[in-house]
């Protein structure tokens, strides 16, 4: 999702978060206005960066056990001095290295992928030999040479094998594989669970009664801010993140964003489908009043702080905000639930897949390649199901247990090994600490009707809907259809246009 925030999971430390965003990676520091200490969830499904390999003239070399010759490898995404439970983390995956691979030296890296930054690092040949990057930014960074042909190497650990593939053909080219798929995503709903009670919304296992179509959604919404006062739902407009969410009720109204046409990409948007979609969001603010008074709002600063303060009863999301929140706003563990998102006139489920991946430098070696897969495999990243492997991710979840936040849902699985998913699912039940009721039909149905992101300026495109979204939220008389034309026009000039 939208670059200057985005993605992967979420990583707690004492004095900062990382978050992921969608395409948006987010880094946090510890302060009144969001506390996102979740300190240690260092090995989520991704964990942090790896270490990386290249891509040469001979990219997808054969990489053959590394020889005892001295390997240094950079690693991005490093622990900031102030982010002491993570560097401490780090100390111990060093000592992990130290011991395991002699031959390895790993150097920091505190770079995280940006949009702005990325470039220039690149072309001045600066990448870390294994950085992290989202799922929108693959084609172009693997069109410009700037990812390495790590083929060789995800067939020799068995990656290709075990990765759920789904996530996998985002990033292939030419039956060739240019990186690793860390994490994933789909997005569901999430409910303030006090206000749906409040507004006699539960049913009698104490379930929220949740919208199963998008009419719904707006009905519930009315429900919650005629009886409680207090927002129904939540659309952010701004940072690329109402784009984004849009972009799943658009899907569901049938609508297109972008169409390849005799090799040629094109603008669609400016269709009755998007049009009716737009009309949904734009009846939510005039007709249903059921939005926050602010119409300029985003996730991280808005709608976490109106979610876990009972101020709003319902947002799009993912499985790994909510504890988040919890650090945020103190919220209750058990004063949230989550569902697959609602259907729209299409009658069947639609969701937005995206999620953030490991890439490796153009400028490295078979032996930096090899030796990045095995710093994903003290790190815990690993299709092994060996105790090695499991241990970041028991640390995780015991690290979140013990500082009372959600453990238990799940979302979208990685691994494909029946094994390793298994091994997982025990680490989960050990630490569950919510009834997870409440997260079924996300976890069951979550999943179903997945869509990748735009393969073209994903990024641009949801900061261009950030601003027909805000238009429809603060002029009453503005029609949809003509506010979308000009949009898929400027997109189709500014961005389509110049793809070759």
């Amino acid at each position: 999702m939208i670059s200057d925030l985005k993605e992967s999971a979420l990583h707690v430390v004492k004095n900062a978060l990382t978050i992921r965003l969608g395409g948006i990676t987010l880094r946090i520091k510890h302060t009144k206005k969001i506390t996102a200490t979740l300190a240690l969830t260092l090995l989520l499904t991704a964990g942090l960066a790896g270490c990386g390999g290249s891509k040469d003239e001979n990219a997808g070399v054969n990489t053959e056990e590394a020889s005892n010759k001295q390997v240094t490898i950079k690693v991005s995404n490093w622990p900031k001095p102030n982010e002491e439970a993570k560097i401490a983390q780090y100390e111990q995956l060093m000592a992990k290295m130290k011991a395991n691979y002699p031959d390895i030296t790993v150097d920091k890296d505190e770079w995280g992928y940006d949009v702005s930054s990325f470039l220039p690092k690149a072309a001045s040949g600066q990448l870390p030999t294994v950085y992290e990057t989202f799922f929108t930014e693959t084609s172009k960074i693997i069109k410009a040479n700037y990812a390495a042909d790590i083929t060789d190497t995800m067939k020799k650990y068995g990656y290709d094998k075990a990765i759920n593939p789904d996530l996998l053909k985002m990033v292939t080219k030419d039956g060739k594989y240019y990186g690793i798929p860390k994490d994933g995503y789909v997005m569901g709903m999430l409910y303030n669970m006090n206000l749906f009670k409040e507004a006699g919304l539960l049913d009698d296992k104490g379930i929220p009664k949740f919208p199963k179509t998008y009419e719904e959604l707006a009905q519930t919404a009315q429900i919650i801010k005629q009886k409680t006062g207090k927002a129904g739902i939540f659309l952010p407009t701004k940072s690329g993140q109402g784009g984004w969410m849009f972009m799943n009720i658009a899907w569901a109204y049938g609508a297109e964003f972008e169409k390849q046409v005799d090799g040629k990409w094109q603008a669609v948007f400016n269709s009755p489908e998007a049009a009716a979609a737009l009309q949904y969001v734009k009846d939510l603010k005039w007709k249903y009043d059921v939005l926050p008074d602010n119409n300029l709002v985003d996730v991280t600063n808005d709608m976490f702080r109106m979610f876990g303060t009972d101020q709003v009863a319902m947002s799009f999301g993912m499985n790994d905000w909510p504890p988040v929140i919890q650090q945020q706003t103190k919220m209750s563990k058990d004063n949230v639930a989550m569902s697959a998102l609602p259907v729209g006139p299409i009658g069947k489920p639609v969701t937005l897949l995206g999620g953030g991946l490991y890439m490796f430098s153009p400028n490295v070696t078979p032996e930096q390649i090899d030796a990045g897969f095995k710093w994903l495999k003290t790190y815990g990243f690993t299709p092994e199901s060996s105790e090695e492997a499991l241990t970041g991710w028991d640390i995780e979840k015991k690290t979140l247990s013990d500082q009372g936040l959600i453990v238990g849902p799940y979302g979208l699985r990685i691994w494909t090994d029946e094994k390793r998913i298994g091994e997982e699912q025990k680490i989960l039940d050990k630490y569950n600490n919510v009834n997870l009721d409440l997260f079924r039909d996300y976890m069951d149905n979550g999943s179903k009707g997945m869509r990748a992101e735009e393969p073209v300026n994903a990024q641009e495109l949801y900061q261009k809907l950030d601003i027909v979204l805000q238009t429809v939220l603060t002029d009453k008389n503005a029609d949809p259809l003509e506010i979308l034309t000009k949009a898929a026009e400027e997109f189709q000039r500014d961005y389509l246009d110049k793809v070759k």
